[in-house]
């Protein structure tokens, strides 16, 4: 099955460049790669990038990409603050790329994804806790999954701050 393929590829990747990533992070990243984070866009987002931002050690986590995927076709992309401040691009040109980055994600896909990383587990492709897998599908609404946060484990070791857009959006705001 090719999306079993694309998973183990998608989360290998993360895993590796963040070994204590558990897997509601991978559930995360899965998500993030089928639905984005639309979820976010409402009222007060600008002010809470804004202050997100002022809150950074743009020193903390040395070596962060600026653009890693998210998505297993590569469409979808994280875009990591900390470089996106250090090499002072301009916050509205993120802000503009997160609204042209709606993305209609469906269960389907995602559950197509979620499951291929399940079956990945449990085969020992992929070096999570077949518990913590099981937990997550027992409770997983399967018409309409929900998104996640991220593990404590994951945020004290990494301290996420990144916005998810669509890897052509973002290209436009590099100059790309």
């Amino acid at each position: 099955m090719d999306s079993l393929r694309k998973v183990v590829e998608l989360v290998a990747t993360h895993k590796e460049v963040r070994p204590e990533m558990r897997t509601r992070d991978a559930y995360k990243l899965l998500y993030q790669g089928v639905y984005g984070v639309g979820h976010l866009m409402g009222p007060g987002v600008w002010d809470y990038l804004l202050r997100e931002v002022e809150s950074l050690d743009v020193k903390d986590q040395p070596g962060e990409p600026l653009m890693e995927s998210v998505s297993v076709d590569g469409s979808v992309v994280r875009v990591n603050l900390r470089p996106f401040i250090e090499k002072s691009y301009p916050l509205i040109q993120l802000m503009e790329a997160m609204r042209n980055s709606e993305i209609m994600g469906k269960p389907s896909d995602f559950l197509e994804y979620w499951d291929a990383f399940a079956e990945l587990v449990w085969s020992k492709q992929l070096n999570f806790n077949q518990e913590e897998v099981d937990t997550v599908n027992k409770s997983l609404n399967r018409d309409a999954p929900p998104p996640m946060h991220h593990t404590q484990q994951y945020r004290d070791a990494y301290h996420p701050a990144y916005r998810v857009v669509l890897r052509r959006e973002f290209l436009k705001v590099i100059g790309l």
